[in-house]
């Protein structure tokens, strides 16, 4: 764990701006490679390829959420989803170094941004702008919801932004992006991924299975030997973080689902379901990683 104020440590410090640097740079990769009938596991392979080659791991699964689909859908191997032009396909991904994370999300359109689009990220600049010391959370997410009032559009309220701490994505302390009770003060030197989903439809999203995406909570004894083996990887491999069950299949082959079922059954795996606006409404979603200063600083830029 870094120290709460990250500034007290150079060397963490330092990993974390570079992660942050890394996974911009493969979040704008990943948007020069959406086109036209593009798969979205290829895509997904590619962004993720690129953290590696930056000299990063992924600190979680590229998730190609696309249009209703909020967040969460990692694809699977050999999966058919094809990306088409007036799509809303939302790029989340992250590196991390030593476990210092970089935690980024853009909402790509090839037939252009409309208003969807530029509220997520009117939302985004204007909540960056309050995270310095003394703020409290719900000051910017009572702005958030504010800025989709006047485009007529919705806040997801039953998605947030979160604080990140070493080897953790989320690490506690929830950040809102509807006006709701969120008194935490903010403190310099605090790590947060700022990300707020705006859409058309009704404002909530719902669960909706199967799980593409999974993490390690604990290790508890399997029978089954492809089982341990996913547990073991899970644990060391993937450092604890979320993983694709697409990269599950390329490690061990199609023939895994008994072995995930079991895993989570037993408290071992958390699966994470796709979430899905519950009206059907499109979705777009804009993220950064940013520490807690009086001019605060986004490493993902």
């Amino acid at each position: 764990m870094f120290a709460v104020n990250i500034f007290e440590d150079k060397e963490a410090l330092q990993k974390l701006k570079l992660a942050g640097e890394i996974t911009a740079k493969a979040r704008n990769y990943g948007v020069k490679l959406v086109k036209e009938g593009m798969l979205a596991a290829e895509l997904a392979d590619k962004i993720e390829r690129k953290i590696f080659d930056l000299g990063a791991k992924p600190a979680f699964q590229a998730c190609i959420s696309v249009n209703d689909v909020a967040a969460h859908y990692a694809p699977l191997l050999n999966d058919p989803l094809v990306l088409h032009e007036k799509d809303y396909v939302k790029l989340d991904i992250g590196a991390h170094i030593d476990g210092y994370i970089a935690d980024t999300a853009v909402t790509v359109r090839l037939a252009g941004k409309d208003n969807i689009i530029k509220c997520s990220e009117k939302m985004l600049e204007t909540a960056i702008k309050m995270f310095r010391p003394g703020t409290a959370v719900e000051e910017a997410s009572a702005a958030m919801e504010e800025v989709a009032d006047g485009f007529g559009l919705k806040s997801i309220g039953n998605l947030t932004g979160h604080s990140i701490e070493q080897y953790s994505l989320h690490a506690g302390i929830n950040v809102p992006a509807v006006k709701m009770s969120a008194p935490k003060v903010l403190s310099e030197g605090e790590v947060f991924a700022i990300e707020p989903f705006a859409t058309n439809g009704k404002g909530w999203v719902k669960d909706s299975p199967p799980p593409t995406i999974f993490r390690w909570i604990a290790d508890v004894p399997q029978r089954d030997e492809v089982a341990r083996k996913i547990l073991q990887t899970a644990k060391s491999d993937w450092s604890r973080l979320p993983f694709a069950k697409r990269w599950v299949q390329q490690k061990f082959g199609l023939n895994i689902e008994n072995a995930l079922r079991q895993l989570t059954a037993s408290g071992a795996l958390y699966h994470y379901n796709i979430l899905k606006e519950s009206s059907g409404g499109m979705v777009a979603q804009a993220e950064h990683t940013l520490i807690v200063a009086d001019k605060p600083i986004i490493t993902t830029l």
